[in-house]
């Protein structure tokens, strides 16, 4: 009986869920080629007050790794920069965002971020993206 009642209160609260606000952001950054140890800005806005704070992430198949911090201070826009420093491997990575708690990154076409070595040029190449998560209503 306690399960049955276990299941009723996660169905209630998955319906509660149903009717959420979309939250969206936009990030762009100047270059899809950055070099490490190299400072580059991340230019966001949102579409709602909520979530406060999200992180930067860059990901392969296997990890994610934290490059850096959004903490929106009630703004709808603003820029952060971020240093990728030498403990990231050059390689192709997946640039986004991710929510506290989720176990994903939100990344529309940020799929072909280069990392490469500090000997290396930079390309510059602007590119956006959006994405959306369910908020809590």
């Amino acid at each position: 009986m306690l399960a049955l009642q276990r299941l009723c209160v996660a169905t209630f609260l998955l319906l509660l869920n149903c009717s959420a606000v979309l939250a969206q952001f936009t990030i762009s950054v100047p270059s899809l080629e950055v070099a490490i140890g190299q400072k580059f800005p991340v230019s966001w806005t949102a579409s709602s007050d909520e979530p406060q704070a999200v992180d930067i992430c860059i990901s392969t198949d296997t990890e994610f790794i934290h490059v850096g911090s959004i903490q929106r201070d009630d703004l709808l826009a603003g820029t952060v920069n971020v240093t990728l420093d030498d403990t990231i491997f050059p390689t192709t990575y997946t640039l986004g965002i991710r929510f506290p708690g989720c176990s994903f990154l939100l990344a529309a076409e940020f799929d072909d971020f280069v990392v490469v070595s500090p000997s290396c040029g930079i390309t510059p190449r602007q590119l956006t993206s959006r994405v959306s998560k369910p908020l809590a209503g």
